[in-house]
């Protein structure tokens, strides 16, 4: 049986071929004789050249040179019409008479060939007639045909069609079932008898080897001669091969059998569907093995898949900062300065947009700093976090305390909208971080909408006077459209809040009690500050230029929030654009 170059053989050749294997071994893989490969060669060549494809783009396109290039050459002019098959002139001759009112007979006369000829070559412009969608009964006006031909005509055409589709469905079940046969024997599943035999022979050598016995021995035990034993060693570099395990796939991963089949279903053209529906697996397995494991070429290797799976299922597996010492560094850089992880990530990833390496989560950095075995970032770079801790503190620990009641408040309720849905800038929220035995204070206000914050020293005392006085100076510079609301915790700082909204203008609302997400922004601010200013250190020792300088500093750094733009850069625009009022 003669196969041709579209058979799953055929195909499995000419894919191996461009691949860049060798004749014999593409010959030897796909079951064929090396003739039967120049063949198909041949074969794709020629069409390749009679489609007015060049020389060196046909052996391009195939992967192969060879010294019979030039003898196929020759052959590209040649015409391959059948031998029986009437010239094409002569067909042109029998439609110019049909076509002027012959009938059949009389038209295949003037042509000079039989009626038969003339009714396939009629029968064949019905097909054709019919394919491009035009009705039957059109056709028969057109060709002149009578109801009983016609009907004939209609009928054979199915019938090659039924043909057709059969054997593109035999096609199919072949390729599917050489595939497996393929996979199997690439596998090492389907063995020979005298490869059965010889590894029967290579284990009882080894388990002799492992044993105690010499070459010698072993090989006079087996009934073979040393030498044969001296070769089995060499093979395995003169080391003593450990005992076989059979390796139990528990089936959720692919295996090498498996990827096998993949890349040799993926040559002859089934889908991804199709090859899942194969394998018993879900379409969107066979997706994620092609896009994880092609080349840059786009071709899948399912060895070299195969070995790359292994090696990521590998546990346990080094840490990204572990692996990349770069990126470790630049990690440790920004921790250095007081970012926070998260900031670290953000500006990361918008300052490196096309490097997947420079990518990293807030929660590696973390695990890096506070779990006892991570040890690829150093445990002093836990002190430049804002919390300052070195292990995670679990959030039951946390207390919570009622503060000092203040009079004719204005609940945060009652608060505009705009200043919750943060689409309209000049809300600030406020509070006071204490020092060491509450004898000093900061003031720190955040605007909402943009996350800038202002920090004030109060290094005496942090009295209701004071803390107005210390609002209401930071409020002053400021334009009018950005210091609408004031939101601020029912702390006793704000027991003369009413003097401060008369002061500066600015309305006061307080939160509910032991509630501070209320006031997130400015909790978040708070701990921004306690990475300079920590807890249980003396506040009344830092100048005024260098809280000053903090605050600038704060502004600087990129924020999740804001697309990682900087809240001076937010600030600074919704300051220049004051609204226009109607």
């Amino acid at each position: 049986m003669v196969r041709a170059s579209t058979s799953a053989a055929g195909v499995r050749f000419l894919s191996s071929i461009k691949e860049g294997r060798g004749l014999k071994r593409s010959a030897r893989e796909a079951g064929v004789d090396k003739e039967v490969g120049y063949r198909w060669l041949r074969e794709c060549y020629l069409r390749h050249r009679r489609n007015g494809v060049t020389a060196a783009a046909a052996e391009a396109s195939l992967g192969f040179s060879s010294v019979r290039v030039s003898v196929w050459e020759a052959e590209v002019d040649n015409s391959e019409r059948h031998h029986l098959r009437v010239d094409v002139t002569v067909e042109t001759v029998f439609w110019s008479a049909y076509e002027s009112g012959l009938d059949l007979t009389a038209a295949a006369g003037a042509a000079g060939v039989s009626r038969s000829t003339a009714y396939r070559w009629l029968e064949r412009r019905f097909d054709e007639l019919r394919a491009t969608g035009m009705s039957r009964r059109n056709v028969q006006r057109l060709l002149r045909l009578t109801d009983w031909a016609t009907t004939q005509a209609e009928q054979r055409g199915r019938d090659r069609l039924l043909a057709e589709r059969r054997a593109a469905l035999a096609t199919r079940r072949d390729a599917l079932r050489s595939s497996r046969r393929f996979a199997d024997q690439a596998a090492g599943l389907m063995l020979s008898q005298p490869q059965r035999r010889r590894a029967a022979r290579d284990d009882a050598y080894w388990q002799l080897m492992r044993s105690g016995e010499t070459n010698a021995g072993a090989s006079r035990l087996l009934g073979m001669h040393r030498r044969t034993g001296t070769n089995i060693r060499r093979a395995q570099q003169h080391q003593t091969r450990p005992p076989a395990r059979p390796s139990v796939s528990a089936g959720r991963y692919l295996n090498l059998r498996e990827r096998l089949q993949i890349a040799d279903l993926l040559r002859m053209g089934f889908s991804m569907r199709r090859i899942a529906d194969e394998l018993g697996r879900h379409p969107s397995t066979i997706k994620r093995e092609l896009d994880r494991h092609r080349n840059q070429d786009g071709r899948y290797l399912p060895r070299t898949a195969d070995h790359d799976a292994r090696l990521h299922r590998a546990r346990p597996r080094a840490t990204k900062l572990a692996a990349n010492p770069s990126l470790r560094r630049l990690v440790q850089r920004k921790l250095n300065r007081c970012w926070s992880p998260d900031e670290i990530c953000g500006w990361m990833k918008k300052t490196h947009p096309d490097d997947l390496s420079m990518r990293l989560c807030p929660e590696t950095i973390y695990r890096e700093l506070l779990l006892r075995d991570n040890t690829s970032l150093h445990k002093k770079y836990c002190h430049k976090l804002r919390t300052g801790r070195r292990i995670r503190k679990s959030r039951w620990l946390t207390r919570t305390g009622h503060g000092a009641t203040v009079t004719n408040k204005t609940m945060i309720d009652k608060r505009p909208a705009s200043a919750e849905s943060k689409l309209e800038a000049g809300h600030w929220e406020g509070d006071l971080i204490l020092g060491l035995g509450c004898a000093s204070a900061m003031v720190t206000l955040r605007e909402r909408t943009t996350q800038y914050g202002i920090i004030v020293n109060l290094p005496h005392d942090h009295t209701a006077v004071s803390v107005n006085s210390a609002v209401s100076e930071a409020f002053a510079d400021l334009p009018p459209h950005m210091r609408r609301t004031l939101t601020w915790d029912q702390g006793v700082e704000m027991a003369k809040h009413q003097d401060l909204t008369t002061a500066s203008g600015v309305p006061i609302y307080f939160a509910e009690r032991c509630s501070p997400w209320q006031r997130g922004a400015n909790e978040n601010f708070n701990g921004l500050a306690r990475q300079y200013f920590p807890k249980g250190t003396n506040l009344a020792v830092h100048s005024t230029a260098h809280v000053a300088s903090v605050t600038a500093e704060l502004n600087d750094r990129p924020r999740k929030g804001l697309g990682y733009d900087t809240p001076a850069f937010r600030f600074a625009i919704e300051s220049a654009h004051a609204p226009v009022l109607g």
